[in-house]
């Protein structure tokens, strides 16, 4: 992983949005957080973390494999979490990337949600889709943590 910050003042400033937008469109994003920064010049913080692309994969089929990305302890949480996703979507009569992406459920598991707010401030998810799937998220976390820590 890597992470890229940008600096947006407060006041506006059209070639550093058209900066960050670029750099969106074109990396592979993980997961973005903002914080407000008030002070002498009052700006919003962003933290972008991002995959590295290699040459390879960037003509491969676009796909991220987050098998070599994520840690085994991660890994085994998005198996889980993606299972989940295909049951809810099942039930909703929906595609699975409709409840949430693959990009959505590492984010979730690199920010480690502990509540339906915590979930909803992850980018593409929002309130509506935290309220109608987040509960099992969570548990589904929450087991996944209580396993790990039981002993072998």
């Amino acid at each position: 992983m890597q992470f890229k910050t940008f600096m947006l003042p407060a006041s506006g400033s059209e070639q550093t949005e058209e900066n960050l937008n670029v750099f969106l469109r074109t990396h592979r994003i993980v997961s973005v957080r903002s914080e407000f920064v008030s002070g002498e010049t009052p700006a919003w913080c962003i933290l972008v973390e991002y995959v590295q692309q290699n040459e390879s994969d960037s003509k491969s089929s676009g796909k991220v494999d987050y098998m070599k990305i994520l840690s085994p302890d991660e890994f085994a949480l998005f198996s889980k979490l993606r299972n989940l996703r295909k049951e809810l979507a099942a039930k909703d009569g929906v595609p699975p990337f409709v409840v949430f992406t693959d990009e959505q459920l590492a984010s979730i598991i690199k920010q480690n949600p502990t509540d339906l707010g915590k979930l909803s401030a992850i980018q593409g998810i929002g309130q509506t889709k935290a309220e109608k799937y987040g509960n099992a998220v969570l548990k589904a976390i929450q087991e996944q943590n209580e396993a790990g820590k039981q002993p072998v």
